[in-house]
């Protein structure tokens, strides 16, 4: 795997946490210091990615900076895990936690996350609100790790997979029919089969318009 180096803009796009915000958190706070080069350049590392992506989830859940800021980037990770597990509706929590699990490379975090995602919220609300904004931000971090061809593959194969390790329980369980499609659709939903790539948002949105109404049907 890649050794790789963020802007600040790459922080503030994956995040959406405005640059001069990142800034002022480094001013006042003492808080996601960059490190800088040789030639005096400030770059960030994938622990201030993962801890910035947390911080939106813990902002959004209307934790004040000024506490977030004491704390370590572990207890940070951990704070956004404790809002999970209190099976918050906080969308960000989830998104922070897939974008984390694409990062790390952590399939048991993504599949924790997306499963729990499809129970609580349903094939809509978790798809549009959730899974969508998610691949957004994969997406964009793939175009700044494109050397790391092993970062795509292992989502991809995550995606791929999951509906199989699942299908059994689902059927065992009798769970919803929109959860039972959308695992069904996954890899067509997400993937472009021929080329391992996702294939575009706005087609996926069209597929899974299509699958709620043959659903309400």
């Amino acid at each position: 795997m890649c050794f790789v180096k963020y802007t600040i803009d790459h922080l503030s796009n994956i995040a959406d946490v405005n640059k001069i915000t990142i800034r002022s958190w480094e001013e006042r706070h003492d808080f996601i210091i960059p490190k800088r080069s040789k030639t005096n350049i400030r770059h960030y590392e994938l622990d201030d990615l993962i801890c910035i992506v947390n911080v939106k989830a813990l902002l959004t859940e209307k934790v004040k900076i000024s506490n977030i800021a004491c704390l370590s980037y572990q207890e940070i990770l951990e704070a956004v895990d404790d809002k999970f597990h209190e099976k918050t509706e906080n969308f960000q929590v989830y998104i922070s936690r897939i974008i984390r699990s694409a990062l790390l490379y952590d399939r048991n975090l993504f599949d924790n996350t997306i499963y729990n995602g499809f129970l609580k919220f349903g094939l809509s609300d978790f798809y549009l609100n959730i899974m969508y904004p998610s691949l957004q931000k994969i997406g964009y971090i793939w175009k700044v790790k494109s050397k790391d061809t092993n970062h795509e593959k292992t989502i991809s194969a995550l995606l791929q997979t999951k509906i199989n390790d699942i299908t059994d329980e689902i059927i065992e369980t009798k769970r919803s029919k929109d959860i039972w499609l959308l695992f069904m659709m996954s890899p067509y939903i997400f993937l472009d089969r021929d080329n391992s790539h996702f294939i575009p948002l706005f087609e996926t949105t069209k597929m899974v318009e299509s699958a709620e109404k043959k659903i309400s049907d």
